[in-house]
């Protein structure tokens, strides 16, 4: 197992959570469309090319079929990954 691979995947996951939130939620941004859209793309070649490691890092069974089209449908329902982004607001407010 690729270890580095697999720790990228559950990055690239926890991103497409977190920034699906924060924007289908919470109406809000802290990265543009274009870097959104590059991770998910990004993420869906990942997990065709390492489809071992993708199965075995986090939100596997949520991210089975992601073809990085929209995180509309995306679980980021989760208290971890809501947390996440309310605190990453809040960093970002204190530097605007």
């Amino acid at each position: 197992m690729n270890e580095k691979i697999m720790e990228l995947i559950s990055r690239r996951r926890r991103q497409m959570l977190v920034h699906s939130f924060l924007y289908h939620q919470l109406n809000d941004s802290l990265i543009d469309d274009y870097t959104f859209d590059r991770w998910c793309k990004e993420l869906v070649e990942l997990q065709l090319k390492y489809s071992r490691e993708s199965l075995q890092v986090v939100y596997a069974n949520d991210f089975k079929d992601f073809d990085g089209s929209s995180g509309y449908n995306l679980p980021y329902n989760r208290s971890e990954i809501q947390t996440v982004g309310y605190r990453l607001l809040k960093i970002a407010a204190h530097y605007k």
